[in-house]
Protein backbone atom coordinates (compact mmCIF):
# COMPACT_ATOMS: atom_id res chain seq x y z
CA UNK A 1 0.00 0.00 0.00
CA UNK A 2 1.24 3.54 -1.08
CA UNK A 3 2.43 5.68 2.09
CA UNK A 4 -0.31 8.53 0.75
CA UNK A 5 -2.01 9.62 -2.88
CA UNK A 6 -1.04 12.31 -4.98
CA UNK A 7 -4.02 14.14 -6.08
CA UNK A 8 -3.39 12.83 -9.99
CA UNK A 9 -3.38 9.63 -8.71
CA UNK A 10 -6.38 7.48 -9.71
CA UNK A 11 -8.17 5.39 -7.44
CA UNK A 12 -11.87 6.77 -7.15
CA UNK A 13 -14.92 5.24 -8.63
CA UNK A 14 -17.91 6.98 -10.48
CA UNK A 15 -19.84 6.04 -7.28
CA UNK A 16 -20.58 7.92 -4.65
CA UNK A 17 -20.03 12.16 -4.85
CA UNK A 18 -19.01 11.99 -9.15
CA UNK A 19 -22.36 10.20 -9.66
CA UNK A 20 -24.40 12.52 -7.57
CA UNK A 21 -23.15 15.41 -8.24
CA UNK A 22 -24.16 14.33 -12.14
CA UNK A 23 -27.76 13.36 -11.49
CA UNK A 24 -28.26 16.57 -9.71
CA UNK A 25 -26.55 18.76 -12.25
CA UNK A 26 -28.87 16.36 -14.92
CA UNK A 27 -31.84 16.76 -12.83
CA UNK A 28 -31.38 21.15 -12.88
CA UNK A 29 -31.23 21.22 -16.60
CA UNK A 30 -27.77 21.39 -16.98
CA UNK A 31 -26.22 19.52 -20.08
CA UNK A 32 -24.05 16.28 -19.20
CA UNK A 33 -21.27 18.04 -21.83
CA UNK A 34 -21.20 21.03 -20.51
CA UNK A 35 -20.78 19.96 -16.85
CA UNK A 36 -17.78 17.92 -18.13
CA UNK A 37 -15.80 20.50 -20.31
CA UNK A 38 -12.30 20.77 -19.21
CA UNK A 39 -12.64 18.57 -16.16
CA UNK A 40 -10.58 15.48 -17.73
CA UNK A 41 -13.92 13.49 -17.10
CA UNK A 42 -15.64 12.17 -20.28
CA UNK A 43 -19.20 10.28 -20.33
CA UNK A 44 -17.73 6.34 -21.52
CA UNK A 45 -15.49 7.41 -17.99
CA UNK A 46 -18.89 7.52 -16.38
CA UNK A 47 -20.39 4.27 -17.89
CA UNK A 48 -17.31 2.36 -16.76
CA UNK A 49 -17.10 0.27 -13.47
CA UNK A 50 -13.57 -0.13 -13.96
CA UNK A 51 -12.47 3.59 -14.44
CA UNK A 52 -10.67 5.39 -11.33
CA UNK A 53 -11.02 8.77 -11.12
CA UNK A 54 -8.19 11.27 -9.66
CA UNK A 55 -8.83 13.94 -6.84
CA UNK A 56 -7.95 16.83 -9.07
CA UNK A 57 -10.49 15.14 -11.43
CA UNK A 58 -12.98 15.29 -8.72
CA UNK A 59 -12.11 18.57 -7.62
CA UNK A 60 -12.41 20.27 -11.51
CA UNK A 61 -15.88 18.77 -11.89
CA UNK A 62 -16.95 19.77 -8.74
CA UNK A 63 -15.74 23.75 -9.18
CA UNK A 64 -17.83 23.12 -12.90
CA UNK A 65 -20.85 22.13 -11.12
CA UNK A 66 -20.48 24.94 -8.41
CA UNK A 67 -20.20 27.36 -11.11
CA UNK A 68 -23.39 25.85 -13.89
CA UNK A 69 -25.15 25.24 -10.79
CA UNK A 70 -25.84 29.09 -9.08
CA UNK A 71 -27.39 28.46 -6.26
CA UNK A 72 -26.16 29.41 -2.33
CA UNK A 73 -27.43 26.36 -1.23
CA UNK A 74 -25.57 23.55 -4.37
CA UNK A 75 -23.41 22.45 -2.08
CA UNK A 76 -26.01 21.42 0.83
CA UNK A 77 -28.11 19.94 -1.87
CA UNK A 78 -25.21 17.42 -2.52
CA UNK A 79 -24.41 16.88 0.33
CA UNK A 80 -28.01 15.89 1.34
CA UNK A 81 -28.03 13.82 -1.61
CA UNK A 82 -24.78 11.59 -0.97
CA UNK A 83 -26.83 10.38 2.06
CA UNK A 84 -29.07 8.73 -0.02
CA UNK A 85 -25.68 6.97 -1.68
CA UNK A 86 -26.08 2.85 -2.88
CA UNK A 87 -22.53 1.77 -3.00
CA UNK A 88 -21.00 -0.47 -0.98
CA UNK A 89 -18.44 2.36 0.79
CA UNK A 90 -21.60 3.88 1.49
CA UNK A 91 -23.53 1.41 3.11
CA UNK A 92 -20.28 0.39 5.14
CA UNK A 93 -21.34 3.95 7.08
CA UNK A 94 -25.22 3.57 6.94
CA UNK A 95 -25.54 0.28 7.76
CA UNK A 96 -23.40 0.54 11.17
CA UNK A 97 -25.38 -0.46 14.66
CA UNK A 98 -24.35 2.81 16.48
CA UNK A 99 -23.41 6.20 15.82
CA UNK A 100 -20.26 6.02 17.37
CA UNK A 101 -19.58 2.78 14.83
CA UNK A 102 -20.99 4.81 11.82
CA UNK A 103 -18.08 7.83 13.03
CA UNK A 104 -15.24 4.75 13.06
CA UNK A 105 -16.04 3.32 9.42
CA UNK A 106 -16.43 7.07 7.82
CA UNK A 107 -12.95 7.46 9.39
CA UNK A 108 -11.44 3.98 7.80
CA UNK A 109 -13.27 4.63 4.77
CA UNK A 110 -12.83 8.45 4.12
CA UNK A 111 -10.76 8.30 1.17
CA UNK A 112 -13.42 7.19 -0.28
CA UNK A 113 -16.26 9.10 0.65
CA UNK A 114 -15.01 12.40 1.70
CA UNK A 115 -11.17 12.59 0.20
CA UNK A 116 -10.88 16.50 -0.32
CA UNK A 117 -10.78 16.83 3.67
CA UNK A 118 -9.46 14.89 6.80
CA UNK A 119 -9.66 14.92 10.17
CA UNK A 120 -8.50 14.90 13.90
CA UNK A 121 -11.19 13.48 16.71
CA UNK A 122 -10.93 13.60 20.23
CA UNK A 123 -13.71 13.33 23.51
CA UNK A 124 -13.26 16.15 25.84
CA UNK A 125 -15.80 17.23 29.07
CA UNK A 126 -18.50 14.43 27.37
CA UNK A 127 -18.07 15.72 23.64
CA UNK A 128 -17.08 14.16 21.00
CA UNK A 129 -15.21 16.57 18.58
CA UNK A 130 -14.03 16.11 14.69
CA UNK A 131 -11.52 19.29 13.58
CA UNK A 132 -11.84 19.33 9.79
CA UNK A 133 -9.00 20.32 7.29
CA UNK A 134 -8.18 20.79 4.00
CA UNK A 135 -6.53 17.78 2.60
CA UNK A 136 -5.74 18.65 -1.07
CA UNK A 137 -4.83 22.60 -1.56
CA UNK A 138 -8.06 24.50 -2.08
CA UNK A 139 -8.73 28.18 -1.77
CA UNK A 140 -10.88 29.80 0.78
CA UNK A 141 -13.98 29.55 -1.99
CA UNK A 142 -13.62 26.24 -2.60
CA UNK A 143 -12.53 24.95 0.64
CA UNK A 144 -15.85 26.47 2.37
CA UNK A 145 -18.23 25.17 -0.77
CA UNK A 146 -16.48 21.41 0.35
CA UNK A 147 -17.47 21.86 3.89
CA UNK A 148 -21.26 23.03 3.07
CA UNK A 149 -21.36 19.83 1.02
CA UNK A 150 -19.59 17.27 3.70
CA UNK A 151 -21.40 19.27 6.65
CA UNK A 152 -24.57 18.56 5.12
CA UNK A 153 -23.73 14.85 4.25
CA UNK A 154 -22.55 14.13 7.51
CA UNK A 155 -25.85 15.72 9.62
CA UNK A 156 -28.17 13.89 7.20
CA UNK A 157 -26.08 10.47 7.37
CA UNK A 158 -26.29 10.98 11.52
CA UNK A 159 -30.22 10.89 11.05
CA UNK A 160 -30.03 7.94 8.51
CA UNK A 161 -28.31 5.97 10.84
CA UNK A 162 -30.01 7.10 14.08
CA UNK A 163 -33.23 7.42 12.07
CA UNK A 164 -33.91 10.60 14.18
CA UNK A 165 -32.53 14.11 14.14
CA UNK A 166 -28.85 14.08 16.09
CA UNK A 167 -27.88 17.52 17.90
CA UNK A 168 -24.76 18.63 16.61
CA UNK A 169 -22.99 22.05 16.39
CA UNK A 170 -21.00 23.44 13.67
CA UNK A 171 -18.47 25.30 14.00
CA UNK A 172 -16.23 27.51 11.07
CA UNK A 173 -13.78 29.49 10.83
CA UNK A 174 -14.34 31.71 8.29
CA UNK A 175 -16.83 34.54 8.39
CA UNK A 176 -20.99 34.03 8.38
CA UNK A 177 -21.98 33.50 4.95
CA UNK A 178 -24.00 35.51 3.01
CA UNK A 179 -26.33 32.89 2.52
CA UNK A 180 -26.40 32.31 6.65
CA UNK A 181 -29.75 30.94 5.95
CA UNK A 182 -28.76 28.18 4.02
CA UNK A 183 -26.76 26.29 7.15
CA UNK A 184 -29.68 26.82 9.22
CA UNK A 185 -31.60 25.31 7.19
CA UNK A 186 -29.75 22.35 6.23
CA UNK A 187 -27.60 21.95 9.27
CA UNK A 188 -30.00 23.18 12.32
CA UNK A 189 -29.84 26.17 14.25
CA UNK A 190 -26.64 25.23 16.56
CA UNK A 191 -24.23 26.75 13.61
CA UNK A 192 -21.04 29.62 14.01
CA UNK A 193 -19.03 31.26 11.93
CA UNK A 194 -15.22 33.09 12.81
CA UNK A 195 -14.79 30.41 15.38
CA UNK A 196 -10.48 29.45 16.13
CA UNK A 197 -11.34 26.18 14.07
CA UNK A 198 -13.60 23.96 12.02
CA UNK A 199 -15.07 21.69 14.07
CA UNK A 200 -18.12 19.28 13.86
CA UNK A 201 -19.13 18.63 17.49
CA UNK A 202 -21.75 15.75 19.43
CA UNK A 203 -22.63 14.87 22.69
CA UNK A 204 -20.35 11.81 24.00
CA UNK A 205 -24.42 10.36 24.67
CA UNK A 206 -25.10 10.43 20.77
CA UNK A 207 -22.34 8.09 19.94
CA UNK A 208 -24.72 5.42 21.55
CA UNK A 209 -27.62 6.06 19.81
CA UNK A 210 -28.65 2.58 17.35
CA UNK A 211 -29.27 2.20 14.21
CA UNK A 212 -32.81 0.77 13.95
CA UNK A 213 -32.79 -0.98 11.11
CA UNK A 214 -29.53 -2.80 11.89
CA UNK A 215 -29.04 -6.01 10.41
CA UNK A 216 -25.55 -7.82 11.77
CA UNK A 217 -26.24 -9.95 8.22
CA UNK A 218 -25.93 -6.80 6.01
CA UNK A 219 -23.48 -5.22 8.10
CA UNK A 220 -21.05 -8.50 7.44
CA UNK A 221 -21.75 -8.89 4.09
CA UNK A 222 -20.74 -5.01 3.29
CA UNK A 223 -17.77 -5.02 5.48
CA UNK A 224 -16.57 -8.48 3.59
CA UNK A 225 -16.66 -6.80 0.42
CA UNK A 226 -15.20 -3.65 1.67
CA UNK A 227 -12.30 -6.01 2.80
CA UNK A 228 -10.83 -6.05 -0.48
CA UNK A 229 -9.71 -2.19 -0.34
CA UNK A 230 -6.31 -1.13 -1.05
CA UNK A 231 -5.72 2.57 -0.92
CA UNK A 232 -3.09 4.75 0.82
CA UNK A 233 -4.96 6.10 3.98
CA UNK A 234 -4.20 9.64 3.41
CA UNK A 235 -3.24 12.12 0.59
CA UNK A 236 0.32 14.26 0.47
CA UNK A 237 -0.98 17.23 1.69
CA UNK A 238 -2.48 15.44 4.96
CA UNK A 239 0.51 12.99 5.27
CA UNK A 240 2.74 16.55 5.80
CA UNK A 241 0.40 18.16 7.71
CA UNK A 242 0.31 14.97 10.11
CA UNK A 243 4.15 14.82 10.17
CA UNK A 244 4.18 19.06 10.78
CA UNK A 245 1.72 18.61 13.37
CA UNK A 246 3.57 15.49 15.56
CA UNK A 247 7.08 17.28 15.67
CA UNK A 248 6.82 20.95 15.38
CA UNK A 249 10.54 21.32 16.21
CA UNK A 250 10.70 19.97 12.32
CA UNK A 251 11.93 22.79 10.15
CA UNK A 252 11.27 22.59 5.94
CA UNK A 253 14.12 20.08 5.45
CA UNK A 254 13.91 18.07 8.18
CA UNK A 255 10.43 17.44 7.12
CA UNK A 256 11.36 16.64 3.50
CA UNK A 257 13.91 13.80 5.13
CA UNK A 258 10.95 12.37 6.50
CA UNK A 259 9.27 11.92 3.31
CA UNK A 260 12.82 10.77 1.15
CA UNK A 261 13.42 14.09 -0.55
CA UNK A 262 15.69 17.06 -0.80
CA UNK A 263 14.01 20.22 0.34
CA UNK A 264 13.72 21.55 -3.68
CA UNK A 265 12.06 18.65 -4.90
CA UNK A 266 10.19 18.75 -1.46
CA UNK A 267 9.00 22.54 -2.63
CA UNK A 268 7.87 21.60 -5.81
CA UNK A 269 5.80 18.89 -4.83
CA UNK A 270 3.78 21.42 -2.50
CA UNK A 271 3.95 23.82 -4.99
CA UNK A 272 1.77 21.05 -7.34
CA UNK A 273 -0.39 20.27 -4.67
CA UNK A 274 -1.62 23.75 -4.31
CA UNK A 275 -0.01 24.46 -0.94
CA UNK A 276 3.27 26.21 0.77
CA UNK A 277 4.84 24.69 3.52
CA UNK A 278 4.54 27.89 5.66
CA UNK A 279 0.78 28.03 5.43
CA UNK A 280 0.76 24.17 6.29
CA UNK A 281 3.34 25.17 9.37
CA UNK A 282 1.36 27.98 10.80
CA UNK A 283 -1.99 25.99 10.48
CA UNK A 284 -0.49 23.09 12.39
CA UNK A 285 0.67 25.26 15.15
CA UNK A 286 -2.38 27.04 15.83
CA UNK A 287 -4.57 24.01 16.18
CA UNK A 288 -2.03 22.27 17.96
CA UNK A 289 -1.67 25.58 20.55
CA UNK A 290 -5.87 25.59 20.34
CA UNK A 291 -6.14 21.53 21.75
CA UNK A 292 -3.18 22.14 24.42
CA UNK A 293 -4.82 25.29 25.80
CA UNK A 294 -8.40 24.22 26.05
CA UNK A 295 -8.88 20.38 25.60
CA UNK A 296 -5.16 19.69 27.90
CA UNK A 297 -5.59 22.84 29.58
CA UNK A 298 -2.00 23.77 29.38
CA UNK A 299 -0.61 27.33 30.58
CA UNK A 300 1.06 29.63 28.04
CA UNK A 301 4.39 28.83 28.93
CA UNK A 302 4.16 25.11 28.38
CA UNK A 303 2.21 25.42 25.32
CA UNK A 304 5.23 27.80 23.73
CA UNK A 305 7.70 25.18 24.66
CA UNK A 306 5.81 22.35 22.89
CA UNK A 307 5.49 24.44 19.92
CA UNK A 308 9.70 25.55 20.07
CA UNK A 309 8.70 28.92 20.80
CA UNK A 310 11.34 30.05 23.33
CA UNK A 311 9.84 33.76 24.09
CA UNK A 312 5.94 33.63 25.37
CA UNK A 313 5.82 36.93 23.50
CA UNK A 314 5.81 35.49 20.50
CA UNK A 315 3.83 32.78 21.08
CA UNK A 316 1.24 35.22 22.46
CA UNK A 317 1.65 37.29 19.12
CA UNK A 318 1.49 34.46 16.76
CA UNK A 319 -1.40 33.24 18.15
CA UNK A 320 -2.98 36.52 17.89
CA UNK A 321 -2.27 36.26 14.28
CA UNK A 322 -3.77 32.62 14.01
CA UNK A 323 -7.15 32.96 15.56
CA UNK A 324 -7.62 37.12 16.60
CA UNK A 325 -7.71 36.16 19.92
CA UNK A 326 -5.00 36.06 22.53
CA UNK A 327 -4.37 32.83 24.41
CA UNK A 328 -6.14 34.14 27.52
CA UNK A 329 -9.19 35.33 25.36
CA UNK A 330 -9.58 31.69 23.91
CA UNK A 331 -9.30 30.24 27.60
CA UNK A 332 -12.82 31.92 28.55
Amino acid sequence: MKQYLNQDDKYLTAQGLITTLVELALSRGIGLHKLLRGTGVFEQDLMSVQHQFSLSQQLRLLMQFKLLMKSADSGFLLGSQLANDTSVVAQGVLQSLSIGQALKQLDALRMQLAPLLFSHSYVHNEQYYIELQNAVGLDDEMSQYVLEIYSAAFYQTLKKVAGERVPCQFDFAYKRARHSQEYEQHLGLNVAFEQPITRWVLSKQALRLTNPTFSSFRFSQVNSQLATLNTANSTFVEAVSRVIYQNPALNLEQVASQFAMSSATFKRKLKAHGVRFSALYEEQSKRKAIYLLTMREQCNEQVAMRLSFYDIANFRRAFKRWTGLTPSQLKV
